[in-house]
């Protein structure tokens, strides 16, 4: 071994050596070298960014090592979330098409049918009646309306709208396959807008409708709606939109409803069709649009939630109970007045009588009909009613007892008895009830 020279001096020390035999420098060796450092240092650098990561995101190591878990319940990555959401409660989300290809089948077209009235005219002039059509034609069926309905059970039992088989003398369903079959009225509810028809598929298999839960619907969820808008030509017609607003409350006809909101496009045709969440359940059934100059995408359905309950009651019994007290309200300038009152009834058996004039309620002042409804429904079949009126200058309370109406129509027929009681009440002499019945009784004379 050479041995080097001491010294205490700190000099640099140079040393001298016999010269080398000069050789060409290796560039390929010298850039090879550089390229691993510089992988080695990438991986050090990597190597130790993971492994803090990991440490400080547990869902991120379980990712890694294959479990199935995505994220846990502190994980706020907002893109794992989409994943996440593909199953949630044991429900898939579905696109707009799988929608459309699952409930589709389900909605089915109500055909409103009606016996032809021959329609006729008084000739003054020659004392003789003509006819608009032909007599003979009578018992001709023709279509007066259309809609549409879910199959909500496979032995052929449809829901729609009481509105869209009012009146109908005969009920076609149509399918999405074209078969046509004539339905039966199971029973129908006019109070919530709600009918419930059945039709024979023999061995046909139906596609049943699942119901969901409205209560659980939030505002901006995904909402579908399939019908046949403007009748059979635009059968199953899809549209698209999102909840609006839940618990919507509208007065219609007299009558009050719990409605959600959507900007799904809903038209004439499209009553008793569904509306759809995005599992595929039917939240809600079209019923309404409001329409005006300056109003767009304000459409409405009734809460499935809500209408189960009817739907089982009509099915299991034609009708639904409801405590009855039976009489017709008319509203005047000067306070509620009874119109009429029904044979049978409680409010006969309590001695209720037309012309009473109803200050108070249960203790509660009303001046409207819509009052006195609200005060009932808080009551059940069997409790009692305490009316508050004036008859012939004398206050007195009468206890009702509240009965059980078979007929949903019941108020609507009180109505229609008050206005026919008021006809023939305020009749002249010629047979009219105001004086342009009085000219018209005059030329027909």
């Amino acid at each position: 071994m050479k041995k080097y020279p001491h010294t205490d001096s700190t000099d640099l020390i140079i040393y001298s050596q016999k010269p080398k035999k000069e050789k060409k420098p290796r560039v390929w060796l010298a850039a090879l070298s550089s390229a691993l450092a510089a992988s080695v240092f990438t991986a050090g650098v990597f190597g130790a960014g993971l492994y803090y990561y990991n440490k400080n995101n547990p869902a991120a190591m379980q990712l890694a090592s294959g479990t199935k878990s995505l994220v846990t319940a502190d994980n706020t990555n907002t893109e794992a979330q989409p994943q996440l959401a593909l199953n949630t409660n044991g429900k898939k989300i579905l696109s707009t098409v799988e929608i459309a290809n699952q409930v589709g089948p389900s909605v089915v077209g109500v055909i409103n049918k009606t016996k032809v009235q021959p329609q006729q005219y008084y000739d003054p002039f020659t004392g003789r009646r003509y006819y608009y059509t032909d007599p003979n034609q009578s018992d001709e069926t023709v279509e007066q309306g259309s809609g549409s309905g879910i199959i909500i059970r496979k032995e052929g039992y449809i829901v729609t709208n009481q509105h869209v088989i009012d009146g109908a003398t005969e009920i076609s369903v149509i399918l999405n396959t074209g078969e046509e079959y004539t339905a039966t009225l199971v029973g129908q509810d006019s109070k919530t807008d709600i009918a419930v028809l059945k039709i024979d598929p023999g061995n046909k298999e139906l596609t049943v409708a699942t119901l969901g839960d409205s209560t659980t619907v939030q505002v901006g969820e995904k909402a579908v709606a399939i019908g046949n808008p403007l009748g059979q030509e635009f059968y199953g017609s899809v549209t698209q939109g999102i909840i609006s607003a839940v618990n919507r409350t509208m007065s219609l006809d007299g009558r009050n409803y719990n409605l959600l909101q959507t900007d799904a496009a809903i038209n004439a045709g499209n009553s008793g069709g569904a509306l759809i969440n995005e599992y595929g359940e039917v939240i809600g059934i079209n019923s309404v649009k409001l329409s005006s100059t300056g109003i767009e995408g304000m459409s409405f359905a009734i809460a499935i939630s809500e209408v189960v309950p009817i739907i089982d009651s009509l099915i299991e019994s034609g009708h639904v109970s409801r405590p009855f007290v039976g009489i017709g309200i008319e509203e005047t300038n000067y306070g509620l007045f009874i119109s009429s009152v029904t044979k049978g009834s409680g409010a006969e058996k309590a001695g209720l009588q037309v012309n009473d004039m109803i200050l108070e309620v249960e203790g509660q002042k009303v001046e409207k009909r819509d009052d006195v409804n609200s005060i009932r429904d808080t009551k059940k079949i069997g409790d009692t009613l305490t009316f508050k009126i004036v008859r012939n200058g004398a206050t007195l309370e009468i206890p009702v007892t509240l009965t059980d109406t078979i007929d949903e129509t019941s108020d609507n027929t009180n109505q229609n008895q008050n206005q026919n009681q008021q006809e023939q009440s305020g009749q002249n002499q010629f047979g009219g009830s105001d004086w342009q019945d009085f000219f018209d009784s005059f030329f027909n004379w």
